[in-house]
């Protein structure tokens, strides 16, 4: 690519400060390129005003900053926001165990959305303005033909504040750099209405059955994905929470009412360890066909520190989300009635709504999910809240009582 041409120059200071136009720039802006003060190489940047006096202005103020960091012995110079990317890379691959998904996660998204923004841009001198007005940037450019939704730059924002954290910790960044967080705007989030859930939970089974005529391994897919969505929906477990759930996470506690035991999930989240409480006859069913399956495709009992949703070699499903997609397609529910698109996260979504209407108290299912009565106001303010007298449990003390079939 040719490079443009310089059309208009003015050097200042003897020539450590120069301003120059290039041609073929439509708002012919002014850059500047400054001499490092007291030291070697140049610093280069985009004045944003074609005004000479408001430009000659930033030189002025960006010399003044950067003697002042020189005094105080930081870095002026370094490493850019590439030469970072292919570091934290290199680092992540060194390793024996690999790159966490976390890691990959931020490493494609710097790599996709911020390296085109940033390259050039040194590290030392990202900050949360830039920062800002890389979102802006991104929000206003589509990616795969589609604009992002605040979710997702929320999701980004938690990225790149990871990497940020990192090259602090690398000592390129002299300070942990605060990003501002995104609002969420409270829109309601796609779950399922109890029709169509109803509708999904009746269509899956000749689903799964269909799957035996295909191949085994479809079968044993199909088996595994219905009995996630049905656990996921009972529970209102996050995605990271489930592929980490194990056999010796299950724990059950009668209840004070005949006949119903609770089954208890010890599940590790973004926001720690937590028990899950649950009494759905749905849920104890999914688990225990799941473990007689595991039982029979092993000729004998699992480790129960197994995990439950594995492969045939006892590796952890890593998604279900292709397959979600698939049976939600086929069942004619894709949408909600809203015309949003629904994902595995409308699992819990969904159980966050039925719990509510039924009753639930907030503060307890605040608890029950890892998150916070004033997130469940947010995201389900919509939803009609009949009565506030039902908690999740109402006895905490230990029993004797009902064992599912992996405690015996």
């Amino acid at each position: 690519m040719a490079r443009s041409k310089v059309i208009n120059q003015k050097s200042f200071n003897d020539g450590r400060v120069v301003l120059y136009q290039l041609e073929n720039r439509p708002k012919k802006l002014w850059l500047c390129r400054i001499k490092v003060p007291g030291g070697t190489g140049y610093i280069y940047r985009g004045t944003g005003t074609s005004d000479l006096y408001e430009a000659r202005k930033f030189a002025d103020d960006l010399v003044d900053d950067l003697r002042l960091k020189i005094r105080l012995g930081q870095a002026v110079t370094g490493p850019s926001f590439a030469e970072m990317v292919e570091d934290y890379q290199t680092s992540l691959s060194s390793r024996v165990s690999g790159p966490t998904r976390q890691e990959r996660a931020i490493l494609a998204f710097l790599r996709t959305y911020a390296l085109p923004y940033l390259r050039k841009t040194k590290i030392a001198e990202v900050n949360p303005k830039l920062i800002d007005q890389f979102f802006d940037w991104r929000r206003q450019n589509p990616a795969k033909g589609k604009l992002p939704r605040e979710t997702t730059i929320l999701h980004e924002t938690s990225l790149f504040s990871s990497f940020l954290r990192w090259c602090h910790r690398r000592g390129h960044i002299d300070r942990e750099i605060r990003l501002n967080r995104p609002k969420q705007d409270g829109k309601r989030r796609p779950h399922f209405d109890k029709g169509d859930w109803n509708k999904l939970l009746r269509f899956q089974p000749k689903w799964i059955r269909a799957g035996k005529a295909i191949a085994p391994q479809i079968y044993r897919s199909r088996l595994y994905l219905g009995h996630y969505i049905a656990i996921l929906g009972c529970t209102g477990i996050r995605v990271g929470e489930a592929r980490g759930l194990r056999w010796q996470d299950i724990d059950t506690e009668p209840s004070d009412e005949p006949g119903i035991v609770h089954v208890i999930l010890h599940v590790k989240g973004k926001t720690g360890i937590r028990e899950v409480v649950s009494n759905t006859p749905l849920l104890k069913d999914s688990l225990s066909i799941l473990w007689k399956h595991r039982v029979n495709e092993l000729g004998h009992k699992p480790s129960l520190s197994e995990p439950i949703f594995c492969h045939e070699d006892g590796s952890p499903i890593g998604s279900f989300k292709k397959g979600f997609e698939t049976v939600l397609r086929e069942a004619g529910i894709e949408l909600d009635r809203y015309g949003e698109k629904r994902t595995i996260y409308s699992l819990r979504h969904t159980y966050a709504t039925f719990q509510l209407q039924d009753g639930v108290n907030h503060y307890a299912l605040a608890r029950n999910m890892g998150t916070s009565v004033k997130m469940l106001e947010q995201f389900y303010g919509h939803v009609a809240n009949r009565a506030m007298a039902s908690e999740l449990t109402k006895s905490r003390k230990r029993k004797v009582g009902a064992k599912m079939a992996w405690e015996e």
